[in-house]
């Protein structure tokens, strides 16, 4: 873009933003009313100017560009008192409040950060599906019984035995699939005495709950050819049932970890396997038809040489591959407590140190042996596993931190910047396990949402409205961090039906803000900012307690730490952060 005198229009959002910010030389930013949360919300105490901001602008965020220190920086970039108010970023559907236009110049935003961030708008097609923000629900710990399901009987408020708040939980966070009885559980469930049990969820409980939160339906059936018939016979209870018409099951994976849990099997052993299924399953039932899944290798081993010569080997009987992809130091790096060398280890590996590197070799076989994009990747395991919060009592139980919300945000950002080779991931897993969306307490029931609740929740315009990948260029600067180079910023971007752009961003640095000039690559001449939220705490380990105000969960990003004129946005983004815009097309005056 060349410099230009642009008009940008203010869009008034009470609960997010009061108007955008100036950036014109003769006008003072205009304020934010996140403000009320409490003084200076960057914190800090020491302000530095924007890029383009006037000597005469409301004080902005420390800018400083300096690696990490021995310890962390100031607590959280806004106020973190209580929980975020209800309700999501705005997008399709909502009804728009009044405009304002508010002159401003374009050349005045950014141009001096060493990040930038391109986003062709114009070049977004590749749908985001819902089933990358999915979950595994599995028969452990308590995930189900004593998390999702208390029973009928329960003195905590439930429906059939589900909780209801927890139910609520996986609408708010816009769960797009859900995996179900495993997992490992899985390779040894009989379904057929399981339809609906009076102690646990059962196949029709677990079909009228997706129904209820609006997530697909995926099941791990059993993973040996003498297993078939009966896999075939649960789909067809389920997409043949009379009483239940509606229901319909699209996604099925013939066992879970077949190297290991499930049967330390062979690739030739699975295979003949694997084809004994499919040749039930592959016909659709009641005009519905499958999704199959097949298994392969652990992760890496010998190169993925299992799933680049089962592909041809299987003449294209298979539409998906699952992959399984821990952050995994279940023995060594504790979930609450760890070293910044630790957690900068964790949000390495999230991104450029571990997970986007072998999704990248996933891809190359497939792109090799499949040029159609006809096989996808089913990343149906994936999160933080660390030792447990209270090992003596339960294992399985993490706390969910700020760490984990970072780390959850980068692996979110590489799966949709997959999306056309990435059908669908699951988190493992939402409840007492591992990297949870929630957490309750044995005792009583008491329930808390964790971070990674709140960057499902936050991250949703990504994937509703018909929202499609928009290619984004991000230059990051590097920091050190656990004696390793790597990216300081990750990023993500949709557009949807609206016209409107998402825009997430990560930070990882544990005491800098970090500064990014952003461009929109299209032909719409000016956007406004209508929503502006921040996840992070006042330490890389704060969690969300029983009975204590959140200390982590989304809240307005002040409105001082970014500028937006025209096709062009300069952001500061605090410390250890996720942070999501939502930028709304302006109509042409």
């Amino acid at each position: 873009m060349k410099n230009a005198s642009l008009v940008v229009t203010v869009l008034t959002v009470s609960a997010t933003l009061t108007a955008l910010t100036s950036c014109s030389d003769d006008k003072e930013p205009a304020r934010s009313n996140v403000d009320s949360l409490g003084g200076d919300p960057m914190g800090g105490g020491n302000s530095a100017m924007m890029p383009g901001q006037s000597a005469g602008a409301a004080p902005g965020p420390e800018m400083a560009m300096a690696g990490p220190g021995a310890t962390e920086g100031p607590p959280a970039s806004v106020s973190l008192q209580g929980p975020a108010g209800p309700g999501g970023m705005p997008g399709a559907g909502q009804p728009r409040p009044p405009v304002m236009a508010v002159a401003c110049d374009e050349s005045t935003v950014g141009g001096s950060s060493p990040n930038t961030l391109s986003v062709n708008v114009s070049a977004a097609q590749q749908p985001v599906g819902k089933e990358l923000f999915g979950v595994l629900m599995e028969t452990l710990g308590r995930d189900v019984n004593g998390g999702l399901y208390v029973g009928r009987t329960s003195p905590i408020p439930n429906t059939d035995g589900l909780r209801d708040d927890i139910v609520q939980g996986f609408v708010e966070a816009g769960v797009g699939i859900v995996q179900w009885p495993g997992g490992c559980a899985a390779n040894n469930y009989n379904w057929a005495p399981n339809t609906n049990p009076t102690n646990t969820m059962g196949t029709d409980l677990f079909m009228q709950f997706v129904q209820t939160i609006g997530a697909e339906p995926y099941l791990t059936g059993r993973p040996n050819a003498a297993n078939a018939q009966s896999n075939a016979d649960w789909v067809r209870y389920i997409n043949d049932n009379p009483e239940h018409p509606e229901w319909n099951l699209r996604y099925f994976k013939v066992g879970n970890e077949v190297w290991g849990c499930g049967g330390n099997q062979v690739q030739a052993t699975y295979e003949t396997n694997y084809n004994a299924n499919y040749a039930l399953l592959s016909q659709p039932v009641n005009g519905k038809p499958l999704y199959i899944v097949a298994g392969t290798d652990l992760i890496g081993r010998n190169n993925n040489a299992w799933m680049d010569t089962m592909i041809p080997n299987l003449g294209g009987r298979m539409d998906g591959v699952e992959i399984h992809d821990y952050l995994y130091f279940p023995d060594s790096i504790p979930n609450v407590g760890f070293s910044d060398a630790q957690y900068y280890d964790i949000v390495n590996r999230a991104n450029r140190g571990q997970i986007g590197p072998r999704i990248e070799q996933l891809v190359s076989i497939l792109d090799r042996r499949d040029p159609e994009k006809k096989i996808k990747i089913v990343e149906d395991e994936w999160g933080d596993w660390l030792l447990g919060f209270n090992e003596a009592q339960d294992a399985w139980t993490q706390q969910g931190t700020v760490m984990d919300a970072v780390s959850a945000a980068e692996h979110l950002h590489l799966f949709m910047s997959h999306a056309d080779r990435i059908q669908a991931a699951a988190l493992a897993q939402p409840i007492n396990v591992i990297h949870s969306l929630f957490v309750t307490r044995a005792s009583d029931g008491a329930l808390v949402k964790t971070s990674t609740f709140y960057v499902f929740k936050m991250l949703a315009p990504h994937h509703t409205a018909n929202a499609r990948w928009a290619p984004n260029t991000l230059n990051s600067e590097n920091i050190q961090g656990n004696n390793t180079s790597f990216p300081v910023l990750s990023s993500g971007a949709t557009v949807d039906d609206t016209g409107g752009v998402n825009i997430s961003l990560v930070n990882v640095d544990l005491v800098n803000s970090r500064s990014v000039d952003i461009k929109l690559e299209t032909d719409t001449t000016s956007y406004v900012v209508s929503s502006a939220q921040v996840i992070t705490g006042d330490a890389k380990d704060a969690f969300n307690d029983f009975g204590q105000p959140e200390r982590v969960n989304a809240q307005p990003l002040v409105a001082s730490s970014f500028q937006a004129c025209g096709r062009s946005l300069s952001v500061a983004l605090p410390p250890k952060s996720v942070v999501m815009f939502r930028l709304e097309p302006v109509p042409p005056q």
